[in-house]
């Protein structure tokens, strides 16, 4: 496989060169800080740490899985059927500073911010880089450039208030945008307040455009690299939350028209992909797994039914009700009854890849956000009917009417994305309420957590 050798390192690598890899950012110890210039000397100890930065992103706060349910259940698209007390804030809009999703998915993301940050962004690194010659230093940073805005993404939508003209600038609603390594003791205790928004949006987007300029073209999609794709393929995302849906559309087609990707025939085939070794070209990245010990998506097999016991998360019935149980061929792939209660068969696997984007996401985006920005009708048309071929055997949308691609568009992310973590996001962006929240409540948001306010006093809470 193209992706053996940087699963062999993710296996192997010791992250002691990480600071503050295992705790919260705010709860690194003196006495065992270990400095990034005691452990980078060369090119190839950059490397390794850029890799283990690639397999923090496995984390269940980050694209592990976890935070991803946990998005579900704070929506309408998942019920987790458990007392603990986590979980129970999650249904009721409680989240408080010591939820333990919550906590994971700030320190387990900003590790790997801090990692990616460490990688090419300070002095040490950068010189190391630099003197290795031609376009060295632009791609390493360009790597961790993709996985720090990709973090400071997933943290924004997490704890931030939605991207809007009402809240972009409210002072402080955002989350710290963190864009040096920790290099030693001084810079491990630095201390930095939250942003705004849109300053959070801007610095995302500078990220994932220096990535998408600069990262190296011999990447492939299933090499656990950030590729010139993916980038283009989350700034589309980025763009679309945000509403501007003529640059989204403008992104999103830059990626289709390489013309690399296409919808499986086979609807199963991008999950059972680690495990079973199925051809997939639906896949835009992933974070490749290779092994029960190098799972990438653990998070969200906790929906699975082929274990000893039946899972204590499945579906919501307001999910299953959006299918059409007769005609969808998701409903009939993805889904299954058993003694009146309805779970997911998505995630039946001992092991998966954790897919970061889709080629069904991205045509998805592309349909709305031209249709949206009126322009290219019939391509918008044409790209909601390759979702509605696969799912329903048929076009369902045959007019290229704006309204009509937008309403269908939305529909089908509904079901095509389903439990992947992306409901709780489209309600808001849709301006639509949570289960009897407000789109922009801050019941709806993670708080930030004990592990920031310990160290952070004064840091604005949700």
């Amino acid at each position: 496989m193209k992706f053996k050798n940087i699963l062999i390192l993710f296996s192997s690598l010791t992250l002691s060169c990480v600071s503050c890899d295992d705790m919260g950012f705010l709860q690194i110890k003196p006495d065992n800080l270990i400095l990034t210039d005691d452990a980078i000397k060369t090119k190839d100890d950059i490397e390794k740490l850029l890799l283990g930065t690639y397999n923090g992103m496995r984390s269940g706060g980050f694209w592990g899985g976890t935070a991803l349910r946990g998005f579900g259940v704070i929506a309408d698209d998942a019920i987790a059927n458990v007392a603990t007390f986590e979980w129970v804030q999650l249904t009721n809009h409680e989240m408080n500073l010591v939820n333990a999703v919550g906590r994971d998915l700030w320190t387990n993301t900003y590790n790997a911010i801090n990692r990616a940050n460490q990688v090419a962004y300070n002095s040490l690194s950068e010189d190391i880089l630099a003197a290795e010659g031609g376009n060295v230093l632009n791609e390493f940073k360009a790597e961790a450039a993709f996985i720090r805005g990709f973090g400071h993404f997933h943290l924004v939508r997490a704890f931030g208030l939605p991207y809007s003209d009402e809240h972009k600038n409210t002072p402080e609603m955002g989350v710290p945008i963190r864009v040096s390594g920790v290099l030693d003791r001084e810079t491990a205790f630095e201390i930095i307040q939250r942003s705004t928004v849109e300053e959070v949006y801007n610095q995302v987007i500078a990220d994932l455009e220096f990535a998408a300029a600069n990262l190296p073209t011999s990447h492939t999609w299933d090499s656990g690299r950030a590729t010139v794709d993916i980038a283009k393929a989350l700034l589309a995302k980025v763009y679309f939350n945000k509403q501007d849906y003529t640059r989204a559309a403008q992104y999103a087609k830059e990626v289709i028209a390489t013309n690399q990707y296409e919808l499986d025939a086979d609807m199963i085939a991008k999950y059972a992909h680690a495990q079973h070794g199925t051809s997939t070209k639906e896949v835009i990245f992933m974070i490749p797994s290779a092994s029960i010990n190098e799972d990438s998506w653990g998070g969200l097999r906790a929906f699975r039914t082929n274990d000893l016991t039946l899972p204590n998360y499945h579906p919501s019935p307001s999910l299953i009700n959006a299918f059409d149980r007769e005609d969808d061929h998701r409903f009939s792939t993805f889904y299954k009854e058993v003694n009146g209660s309805w779970y997911t068969t998505r995630f039946d696997y001992e092991y998966m890849d954790g897919i970061v984007m889709g080629y069904n996401e991205l045509l998805l985006i592309y349909a709305e956000a031209a249709a949206e920005s009126g322009v290219d009708l019939a391509d918008a048309l044409a790209a909601l009917n390759q979702i509605e071929v696969r799912a329903y055997g048929g076009p369902k949308t045959t007019s290229p009417d704006r309204n009509l691609i937008i309403e269908a568009a939305r529909k089908e992310r509904r079901l095509e994305l389903s439990l992947l973590g992306e409901r709780l996001f489209e309600l808001k962006r849709l301006r639509q309420h949570v289960r009897g929240e407000s789109w922009d409540s801050r019941g709806l948001l993670f708080q930030i957590p004990d592990v920031e306010q310990s160290g952070n006093p004064n840091v604005n809470m949700n």
